[in-house]
């Protein structure tokens, strides 16, 4: 073989070596029948924190004080009643910080702060409104209180009635404060504190229903409903003689050190269970409240987690899949079992078909496809009929769902941890307890970090990250405005859109073209002043993007642009979005 051909026979084998040592290629075939569709677009604008004066939140201090026989030994010279007028004297006198003041012996509790009326209304007064006069009633009818009751047992000591009745008090507030107007659309509820003060030892042993049962817990449950219920306590025992150090174990004495500790005790895991803090006033200690921290009524907010969605593609974003409806299953997957990839409840019981189908597989007895009666039966049975398709707080999840899988209907974020709870359950976290710190697939980034990129938590994905991540920038915009907000600007890139289906009614008519996509961008705040507190979600919807029909996409530029004013509370969405043309 000449020269000429033992160098191009060189040459074959050499690009024969690299062609297999490597996955590229000189041409694609592929070319010639699909082109690469540009899907992605940006969200780019700005956005701004609550401001300081925006937010008003209502604080609300109950003071639930032993009026029994012990407690004129525990504290004879009545320094309870100078650590009310102390408390009193120290709020702020803004109207939205009121008090309730209520004595318990026996089985009465007596609401010093009851409002007039027929019947009395026991409620809440406003501390600005508390003159001098009115402290010092307040406090002579605190210090010569005297229970009606002529029972036997009107010295007694009580803890559960009381509890009881304040749980009933906050309950009642709650209920009344919502249906003033604009009340269940606050941007702040009320936060609740309750100050409990006794010597610490009922007349008969309740510790059953104090320290295991609900009388604690149910009134820290009410937290639920509004931005803090609190239940603190306070032991107080400074009587005028000393007492024993000696155990009397022959006699009815006892151990009298030791009861005192017992008592204490008590009350430290009441405050416990109620999530608040516990004093302990002792060898003449004088009693104040002042080491409690109620809150503030006006106080700056910070930006806890900015979070993008498209909740008409999966998480992974992969090219062929689309969520129509945003139920959280494909429209692929909607074919199978046959519901409507255009309905998020096909059969219009209440629970969502991404729903119904997750929990079926795993041997709930539901049926996303039945056809109702003409008395309405016949369908799934859990959801009323005033709950079916209502989804209360804007989080993408109708109330039903919520109830069954466990987060609140009424908040967008259930466990306070930033991400709306419909966005922690399409990427299969859990919306009811915070768990975003975990990896449970393992692929180094935190369930967190995965559903700010929309991919997914439970899948090693990291490999396709850089073509299915999106991506955020988003820094402060100069100091604070006159308002106490503080803006920033933003940008999210490489939001994939899907080509979700065209929606028809029953004429055939095309109300929907094809390629719309529901995008939301929510932003989460939570008081600079307690971090752990009910995070305030704003969110910018948008459903006018459209995947490329005809290789065009829409907006044409790719770019959706944001302004601070697009960011709202709950429902509607945004007001100047047009829907789409079919």
């Amino acid at each position: 073989m000449s020269v000429a051909g033992r160098v191009l026979a060189g040459l074959l084998v050499s690009l024969v070596v690299v062609v297999a040592c490597t996955d590229s290629y000189l041409y694609d075939p592929r070319r010639d029948v699909e082109v690469p569709v540009d899907r992605s677009v940006s969200l780019q604008g700005r956005f701004c924190s609550v401001g300081s004066n925006e937010v008003v939140r209502p604080i609300k201090i109950i003071v639930l004080m032993d009026a029994s026989q012990s407690m004129r030994v525990s504290d004879p010279d009545g320094t309870r009643a100078t650590a009310l007028v102390q408390l009193i004297e120290n709020l702020p006198r803004d109207p939205e910080v009121q008090l309730a003041v209520a004595l318990f012996a026996g089985s009465t509790t007596a609401f010093l702060t009851q409002k007039p009326g027929n019947p009395p209304e026991d409620g809440f007064v406003q501390v600005s409104s508390l003159d001098g006069a009115a402290m010092r009633g307040l406090t002579e009818r605190l210090l010569t209180f005297r229970n009606p009751d002529t029972s036997p047992n009107r010295d007694s000591t009580d803890f559960v009635k009381p509890l009881s009745d304040i749980y009933s008090l906050i309950n009642s507030d709650i209920a009344r404060s919502r249906l003033e107007p604009g009340g269940a659309e606050a941007l702040a509820q009320a936060r609740y504190s309750v100050l409990f003060l006794s010597d610490g030892k009922p007349t008969s042993n309740q510790d059953s229903e104090l320290l295991q049962g609900d009388a604690v817990v149910r009134i820290r449950q009410l937290r639920d409903l509004v931005e803090d219920v609190r239940v603190n306590t306070v032991h107080v025992f400074n009587p005028t003689q000393p007492v024993s150090s000696v155990c009397d174990l022959s006699g009815d004495g006892g151990c009298p050190l030791l009861i005192i500790n017992q008592n204490a005790d008590r009350l430290e895991k009441m405050a416990a269970l109620g999530g608040g803090n516990f004093r302990d006033f002792r060898n003449n200690e004088p009693i104040n409240f002042l080491d409690f921290a109620f809150g503030q009524v006006r106080r700056t907010f910070v930006v806890k987690e900015v979070v993008a969605t498209n909740f008409s593609s999966p998480p992974g974003s992969p090219v062929d899949e689309a969520d129509t409806d945003g139920d959280g299953l494909t429209d692929a997957r909607e074919a199978q079992v046959g519901t409507n990839p255009n309905k998020m409840d096909t059969d219009g019981d209440g629970f969502s078909d991404g729903v119904e189908v997750y929990f079926r597989e795993r041997g709930v007895d539901f049926n996303p496809t039945q056809v109702a009666d003409p008395d309405g039966g016949g369908l799934d049975k859990g959801c009323p009929p005033l709950l079916r398709d209502q989804d209360s707080d804007c989080d993408g999840l109708l109330d039903c769902d919520e109830q069954f899988i466990g987060t609140n209907s009424t908040l967008a974020d259930s466990d306070r941890d930033g991400v709306p709870d419909g966005i922690e359950w399409r990427g299969g976290t859990q919306g009811a307890s915070n768990d975003l710190d975990e990896d449970p697939d393992n692929d180094g980034l935190s369930s967190r970090a995965e559903l700010r990129l929309h991919t997914r938590p439970l899948e090693v994905d990291t490999s396709r990250l850089a073509a299915e991540g999106y991506r955020y920038l988003f820094e402060a915009d100069g100091p604070p405005d006159e308002q106490g907000r503080q803006c920033y600007t933003l940008r999210v890139d490489n939001v994939l859109l899907a080509p979700t289906v065209a929606a028809a009614d029953d004429a055939g008519v095309v109300t929907r073209g094809a390629g719309f996509n529901n995008v939301a961008l929510s932003v989460a705040m939570v008081p600079a002043d307690d971090p752990t507190a009910r995070t305030l979600v704003r969110t910018f919807r948008v459903d006018s993007v459209r995947y490329p029909v005809g290789g065009i996409k829409s907006p044409a530029d790719g770019v959706v642009r944001v302004t601070p004013e697009d960011f709202i509370d709950g429902c509607p969405g945004r007001p100047d979005v047009v829907p789409p043309t079919p």
